[in-house]
């Protein structure tokens, strides 16, 4: 058994993964309040590292902070739980990326018609109705507090499916295309676990969320949301990478069409900041989003916020493009 497949049986043992059709994984960091797939599984040599709380290591070690951070067992404690994982599984047939080139597309293929069938297949919903059922008008309660209005629910094709820790669910659409989806809870419980589920098979690192055709510059956000809230206010041309630090796949996505200059409007903490460094080894101009002090996300804006904030990072904006065209 090599290191990729110990990593593979612990992974798979804490439903972290459920297959090993490919050598790469993004997924939601368990160490962390993630919410949004920020951990990188190499399955080639074994080894995990997260964007998110910086922390990697291989199988043993993964276990080691599983079970001392949610079970409070000591390293010995948690080395005889990783024996026992190994030896559970010893006999399950996990070979790692077995499939041919054809096989890993077809299920990938499989996967997103599943996405695709799942999310059409919900009846769309008018959330400014004033017949909705109780349910969807407890949901879209919770979106309007959180200051969204029933246009944008409705404008971004906003769905309920009737799962009762999921119950809004959104498209995620790159440049017209639909790629997958995403849903949210609002029950507190669950959210402490995580507050965004993906579709299965979904890709975050090929998927910018967004309109970026035609496009002079944009705004790079971290989360679904935070796009949808700029988006109501006005700002069409605002992109979500879905986690803090751009893909090279995402990268190329938007400098193929011919983007030079980015606004970074990731989030207002240490990792936004270091996302925002990232980008500026990519474009010829990154300008940072002037965030007012105690605004840590888009998600926070108000009307009045944006205005002050977005007036102050479009004369930086100016500035730095004149600076990039006299450059040329």
């Amino acid at each position: 058994m090599n290191d990729g497949e110990k990593l593979a049986r612990v992974l798979m043992h804490y439903r972290l993964i459920s297959d090993t059709y490919s050598l790469q994984y993004k997924i939601v960091c368990p160490f962390h309040a993630d919410q949004n797939p920020s951990m990188l599984v190499d399955l080639s040599d074994g080894r995990w590292f997260c964007f998110g709380c910086q922390k990697s290591g291989d199988a043993q070690g993964f276990v080691k902070l599983m079970e001392k951070q949610y079970h409070g067992l000591n390293d010995l404690q948690a080395y005889k739980r990783y024996q026992r994982i190994l030896k559970s599984t010893e006999y399950s047939d996990i070979k790692i990326n077995s499939v041919s080139r054809s096989e890993r597309k077809r299920h990938n293929a499989q996967l997103y018609a599943e996405a695709y069938d799942f999310y059409h297949g919900l009846s769309k919903v008018d959330w400014g109705s004033e017949d909705l059922p109780d349910y969807m008008q407890e949901c879209r309660d919770y979106m309007l507090e959180r200051g969204f209005t029933s246009d944008t629910l409705n404008a971004c094709g906003c769905k309920y499916t009737y799962q009762r820790n999921y119950e809004l669910l959104f498209p995620m659409v790159d440049n017209g295309k639909f790629r997958g989806w995403v849903s949210r809870t609002r029950i507190p419980e669950v959210a402490e676990k995580r507050k965004y589920l993906y579709n299965e098979g979904f890709r975050r690192a090929t998927t910018v969320v967004g309109e970026y055709r035609n496009c002079s510059a944009v705004y790079i956000v971290e989360g679904y949301m935070d796009r949808l809230k700029l988006v109501q206010l006005g700002v069409s041309n605002a992109v979500a990478i879905l986690g803090w630090k751009a893909s090279n796949q995402q990268i190329e996505r938007l400098r193929n069409q011919g983007i030079e200059h980015v606004i970074s409007a990731l989030d207002n903490d240490d990792c936004g900041r270091r996302g925002t460094e990232w980008l500026r080894k990519h474009f010829a101009v990154v300008t940072r989003f002037r965030y007012l002090k105690g605004i840590k996300d888009p998600g926070d804006f108000t009307r009045e916020t944006f205005d002050r904030m977005n007036a102050r990072t479009l004369r930086e904006f100016e500035s730095d493009e004149s600076r990039r065209v006299k450059g040329k």
